[in-house]
């Protein structure tokens, strides 16, 4: 029980140095050593979880699509009529908010994955289009892209809004056309 505890923590310190530095230097240039001495942890304990950082980029890409994916699975879809705080997008807000600063990291960093992976399962949520008036493909990737950006401004913003907040104009502005939203 000692270990997993110990493990904990050396996680949450290795998560902490990740965010720092590449929020600082961009994910190309930090290193397993400025890692290792950021998180105040031994390069063997690194490596005997991690290959080496793309290892870690993407353990934490994984558990980022991983838990979203849990939340799709879990919780309805929202209907275009009622917004419930119990539906999938209710709980993805609640989510990443608690993981503002890792989901943030990884929107924001080219070597990472996380938008082509999150995307699909979006995609998943919203489902086929009905509309006729363009094509299927594009109006499921406006959507989705719409939700992703909608997420990055939100968790970038200063103080960030809780995800209650977010959740309630996210809803609405799902409901507004594009003129509606800026008239």
């Amino acid at each position: 029980m000692e270990a997993d505890a110990q493990r904990l923590q050396t996680e949450i310190k290795l998560q902490r140095a990740f965010i720092k530095l590449v929020g600082e230097q961009g994910f190309e240039r930090v290193t397993v050593r400025q890692l290792t001495t950021e998180a105040q942890i031994n390069r063997g304990t690194f490596y005997l979880h991690y290959l080496d950082k793309f290892d870690l980029l993407t353990w934490y890409e994984n558990d980022l699509v991983n838990q979203v994916h849990l939340i799709f699975q879990q919780y309805p879809k929202p209907t275009a009529t009622q917004a419930d705080a119990k539906d999938a997008f209710s709980q993805l807000f609640r989510y990443l908010y608690r993981q503002r600063q890792l989901a943030v990291i990884l929107l924001e960093s080219p070597a990472s994955q996380l938008t082509k992976r999150i995307k699909p399962l979006i995609f998943e949520v919203i489902g086929q289009p009905k509309t006729t008036l363009i094509p299927a493909d594009y109006a499921r990737e406006l959507v989705a892209q719409g939700v992703l950006d909608f997420i990055y401004f939100w968790l970038t913003q200063t103080p960030v809004q809780s995800p209650q907040q977010a959740y309630t104009i996210f809803t609405r502005s799902r409901e507004l056309s594009p003129a509606q939203l800026l008239n």
